[in-house]
């Protein structure tokens, strides 16, 4: 007997985010509904919009529904780690399947070495660098913290790791960042310290 219903994957619809699509077959008035399975299941919202949805039989009597270029936005970087999930013959979520969510943690320690001496000119560059550099990173405990040593004749710990633990506190840190100064610059005892 001929099926009474059709399910199509259409992996670009939607700019890119994907979907699943019931079509009636054998009818004369047959017509296609959206199933809205990126918008409706938690598994595969994406807020980058890269669902590109495919669908394949279960042997379970249901559906997997997989999103390959399922992404996660982590700062500037995006990670295209795929999802599925489990559908039964209604399109209900059954469950998801392996990888499980992937967190956005980077847990890196940073220390900048900064040369203060009067070679440096002019200083509100070494700032804005700062400046740029560090909104890059998810600062705070347990993420990216940034620790600053500065040298010219003498060497300064500006901070410590873990000392300004929010991005907000960093970043004015960077901007009230005043010059050592100095005749001399010694740059392999800083690297030592750091």
């Amino acid at each position: 007997s001929c099926p009474s219903r059709l399910l199509v994957g259409a992996p670009w619809d939607g700019d890119g985010q994907g979907d699943i699509y019931k079509c009636g077959v054998g009818l004369q008035n047959s017509s296609c509904a959206k199933a809205n399975l990126g918008t409706t299941s938690p598994w595969l919202r994406s807020s980058a919009g890269r669902l590109g949805m495919t669908l394949v039989d279960s042997r379970d009597g249901g559906f997997v529904a997989c999103a390959p270029l399922w992404s996660q936005e982590c700062g500037t970087s995006v990670f295209s780690s795929g999802r599925c999930i489990r559908l039964n013959e209604e399109l209900q979520l059954m469950g998801t399947i392996a990888p499980t969510a992937q967190s956005c943690s980077t847990y890196m320690d940073i220390v900048l070495v900064l040369d203060g001496s009067n070679s440096i000119y002019p200083w509100e560059e070494v700032q804005a660098f700062l400046g740029n550099i560090l909104g890059r990173f998810f600062i705070g405990p347990g993420q990216t913290q940034v620790g600053v040593l500065q040298y010219g004749e003498q060497l300064v710990q500006e901070w410590a790791l873990g000392q300004h633990p929010t991005a907000q506190s960093l970043l004015e840190a960077a901007r009230n960042l005043t010059r050592q100064e100095g005749r001399e610059t010694r740059t392999a005892m800083a690297i030592r310290q750091a």
